[in-house]
C-alpha cells in the first residue's frame, strides 16, 4: 500500500488547484478510497499513517489565506474532507485489531493433497533446487510449508527417509512426479490442440 495514495487522488487534486468541477464526485471517490483502505487487509499502520498524511496535507490547505482565495463550495469539501478522515482515525485507532490465525487462512484455501506423501516431497526438493522461493528456505522447510498448505501431516524423518528413496531410484528418471506432471501437461494440451 502507498501511504501517499490519498493524496494523489483526484480530489486531492482538485482541492489543490482550487477547482470543483465535479467535485462531488472526486470526493465520493475519495471516501470510497478511504473505507477500502480501511476494510481491506492493509496493516492498520499504513492506513494510520496515510490517513494522517492526508490530514495534514489537506489542513494546510485549509489556512485562512487559502480559504480567502478559494470559492466557498472548494472551502466546503475541504472541511467536510478533513472531517472525515479525522473522524475515521479516531475510529481506526480505538479498533482492536485482532490477526488472522495462520490455520484459518489455510482452512479457507481449501486444497486438500489426494497425491501421496512422495510426491509433495518430490515437488518441495523441485522448488528448492529451482530456486522458485529464493534461496533462504531449505528444502525440508519447503516440503513442510507445502504439507501445511495442502493439509498432509509430514515429519522431517519422513521428507529425510523419501528423498534418499528418491536418489536410489533409476538413474533414467529419479523424479517420477514430475515426469507425470510434465507428461500428464503435455497430453492435455496435445488433445486441447487437436480439439480446436
Amino acid at each position: 500500500m502507498d501511504i501517499f495514495s490519498l493524496t494523489e487522488t483526484e480530489f486531492f487534486r482538485q482541492l489543490t488547484e482550487g477547482k470543483n468541477d465535479n467535485l462531488h464526485i472526486a470526493y465520493k471517490d475519495f471516501v470510497l478510497q478511504v473505507s477500502k483502505m480501511c476494510c481491506e487487509h492493509t496493516p492498520k499502520g499504513y492506513v494510520i499513517t496515510a490517513l494522517l498524511y492526508a490530514e495534514v496535507e489537506i489542513a494546510s490547505i485549509q489556512t485562512t489565506q487559502q480559504r480567502d482565495e478559494v470559492n466557498n463550495v472548494l472551502a466546503t469539501f475541504i472541511s467536510k474532507a478533513l472531517n472525515f478522515v479525522r473522524q475515521t482515525l479516531t475510529h481506526l485507532k480505538d479498533l482492536t485489531v485482532i490477526p488472522v490465525q495462520e490455520d484459518n487462512c489455510l482452512q479457507e484455501i481449501g486444497l486438500n493433497w489426494t497425491a501421496n506423501k512422495t510426491a509433495l516431497i518430490e515437488l518441495g526438493y523441485a522448488f528448492k533446487v529451482a530456486k522458485c522461493f529464493g534461496t533462504n528456505l531449505s528444502a525440508r522447510e519447503i516440503v513442510h510449508k507445502l504439507a501445511k498448505v495442502f493439509n498432509v501431516e509430514m515429519t522431517d524423518n519422513y521428507i529425510y527417509k523419501k528423498y534418499n528413496e528418491m536418489r536410489v531410484r533409476g538413474r533414467n528418471s529419479r523424479a517420477y512426479f514430475m515426469d507425470v506432471l510434465s507428461t500428464s501437461l503435455n497430453d492435455h494440451m496435445t488433445n486441447q490442440d487437436a480439439e480446436d
